[in-house]
């Protein structure tokens, strides 16, 4: 491996992740040698790059750039990314501890790569905030970064609807309120119907659109009440709140109806192919847990393709 491909494989950012397919962008962004003593960004400056380290070392200094470091940047670590999510001017000085070599990340990539990959706003805030909380930054600005960032590590990047684990989150909120107020809630889960065929036949661009459009049906035609989310690759799921049984069918129908009728488009808004979906729908019981609502949900839906596709499926086994 070279020293690129050596910093970036024990980068806490690409933790978790294959950080091959990161490396053709890494690889166009600007190089930079950093001198020793060199400042590179200073307090009040506008930022609009993260600082990748390749090779050396930066040391973080408040008020004077010879005042005790309040942290050192070392080698697959970054610096610059706080002013950036924060949408503030540089509250620090950075300055080159050793003579180093930096990837100049623009502001731009940064969160076309967080969109790709949701995965990477969650490692920033664990990095982010095992030591913003302890600097020396005015508190308003910690708050603004960690929930920029908890809110981006709980969406989905293509959608921008929630993902899978804001809705683990949401299911058992709900379900402790159900077993609370003693009032069933429903558990929705829907699939694209033949999805690997569509993006075969259409290509992996075409099927994303087809996503995006399943998940702006679910903004249009679900209640401020209800919850949505992508469980993952073509699945969606949604929630809602102590509906009699009769509604949470008619509801799981008409999302049904409106994705059958929902026009989808290329990025060039080129009229793409419709699609549908098969629904398993389950009501809570006052013993349900998380695993039996899902695993009820789950049984419906493989039914619902059983039994033909493009339908909803509701038996309360």
């Amino acid at each position: 491996m070279d020293a690129l491909e050596t910093a970036v494989s024990r980068s806490k950012i690409f933790q978790d992740l294959d950080w091959h397919i990161f490396m053709d962008d890494l690889r166009t962004c600007p190089r930079r040698t950093v001198t020793e003593g060199e400042i590179i960004i200073r307090p009040g400056q506008e930022n609009h790059s993260v600082y990748f380290v390749v090779d050396g070392s930066l040391s973080i200094h408040l008020e004077k750039p010879k005042n005790d470091p309040i942290r050192i940047v070392y080698s697959g670590e970054t610096v610059g990314e706080l002013s950036i999510i924060a949408s503030t001017h540089s509250s620090a000085y950075v300055v080159g501890l050793e003579p180093a070599e930096v990837v100049v990340i623009d502001q731009s990539l940064l969160w076309e790569l967080v969109e790709r990959e949701p995965k990477i706003a969650r490692n920033l805030l664990l990095i982010l905030s095992g030591w913003v909380i302890s600097s020396n930054v005015h508190t308003g600005q910690q708050l603004r970064t960690l929930e920029t960032l908890q809110g981006l590590a709980r969406m989905d990047g293509l959608t921008g609807i929630y993902n899978r684990r804001s809705f683990d989150d949401m299911l058992q909120r709900f379900l402790s309120r159900s077993q609370r107020t003693q009032k069933p809630m429903a558990m929705v889960i829907l699939d694209v119907d033949h999805f690997k065929r569509y993006n075969d036949g259409h290509g992996h661009q075409a099927g994303d659109q087809a996503l995006i459009a399943l998940a702006n049906v679910l903004k249009d035609s679900l209640r401020p009440s209800d919850f949505a989310a992508r469980y993952g690759g073509e699945e969606f799921a949604f929630l809602l709140p102590s509906p009699p049984f009769d509604e949470a069918i008619a509801i799981a129908e008409r999302v049904r109806h409106a994705v059958m009728e929902k026009k989808i488009l290329s990025q060039n808004q080129t009229p793409l192919p419709g699609i549908t979906v098969s629904i398993g729908l389950a009501m809570s019981r006052p013993d349900s847990t998380p695993e039996s609502l899902i695993g009820m949900a789950d049984r419906n839906l493989y039914r619902a393709k059983q039994e033909g596709r493009n339908r909803c499926c509701h038996l309360q086994d």
